[in-house]
């Protein structure tokens, strides 16, 4: 009787630890640096950190339901490994340890002509706000392919930049009279006749695309809006049109839409800079535009009527 009072009560005992605890559901695989499975404006490690002291834990959910801690965010200092709490959100920017600072992507994006870029045509430039002794703040920007370890959302100007990138947009190519080859010269006061060679969707437009990241989707539509020849003597032509190719039955005619003639001889380098119109839509209802312009080159040599008088 006593061994099987013995053999009931190990089996009340292993049915007991069978059973899950209130709270035994394993926790979820949080991305790194997060303390909390709780999301709040947009964060998705941890609620912001309420008011009070930086980086306190926050509580939030139903009456009685336990205290969930905020995300924490902590600042080196010095060369020990010491850190102090800092605020997780600073200015539209969002703490990330790997850069001790607030990252954000730069909205409006910056031009691929601009030197942060550092000659990339995908990923994106992002602000960096270090922090500074005596309540200081020291700004850098840095170009990442990817978007830093942490940052806690899609940026859909991000996407679009990532879009028109995939386009391979490119210079268009130059037709002109008189042709840049040798032994062709045009002359002076004779009309100088400027095209876009055999355009396409990637020299100028119109053409499209998308680019997605988790639920965000951003789609882009790029053109040419106009063309700016500048002609090596000082003075320019703005072309909203691609222009008309000249053809042999044109004679001495003047080009009907995009056209010049020089008025001294010599030999010009010629720019032809298109503008493009790039606007990009995003599914979480957000637009915007993306300024672009490229530019091609070629020469020119333009002589004069000799008179030959006998």
């Amino acid at each position: 009787m006593l061994r099987l009072s013995a053999l009931i009560l190990s089996a009340f005992v292993i049915l007991l630890t069978a059973v899950p605890s209130a709270s035994g559901s394993p926790s979820p695989r949080l991305p790194q640096g997060c303390v909390s499975g709780q999301t709040e404006n947009g964060d998705p490690c941890a609620a912001a950190t309420k008011s009070g002291a930086p980086g306190a834990p926050a509580t939030s959910g139903s009456p009685g339901s336990p205290a969930q801690p905020a995300r924490v965010c902590a600042q080196r200092v010095g060369n020990g490994g010491e850190t102090k709490p800092v605020e997780c959100i600073f200015q539209g920017g969002w703490w990330i340890d790997e850069q001790q600072c607030y990252v954000k992507a730069m909205s409006p994006p910056l031009p691929f002509t601009d030197s942060r870029w550092l000659n990339h045509t995908d990923g994106a430039v992002y602000m960096c706000v270090a922090l500074g002794a005596d309540a200081t703040y020291a700004t850098r920007f840095f170009w990442s392919q990817n978007a830093p370890p942490g940052l806690p959302y899609t940026d859909p100007s991000v996407l679009a930049q990532q879009a028109v990138a995939a386009l391979q947009l490119r210079p268009i190519r130059m037709g002109m009279v008189p042709e840049d080859k040798p032994g062709y010269v045009g002359l002076v006061g004779m009309p100088v006749w400027m095209w876009v060679d055999t355009p396409d969707p990637h020299t100028y437009g119109p053409a499209t695309n998308t680019a997605s990241d988790g639920s965000v989707t951003v789609t882009i539509n790029a053109k040419v809006a106009k063309t700016l020849w500048e002609m090596g003597d000082g003075k320019s032509v703005t072309c909203n049109a691609a222009g008309t190719a000249y053809q042999d039955s044109d004679g001495k005619k003047m080009s009907p839409d995009c056209g010049y003639s020089y008025s001294k001889q010599g030999t010009y380098t010629i720019r032809a800079t298109t503008t493009w119109d790039i606007a990009w839509t995003a599914n979480t209802g957000q637009s915007g535009t993306i300024p672009l312009t490229l530019t091609a080159t070629r020469t020119v040599v333009i002589g004069e009527v000799q008179v030959i008088v006998h």
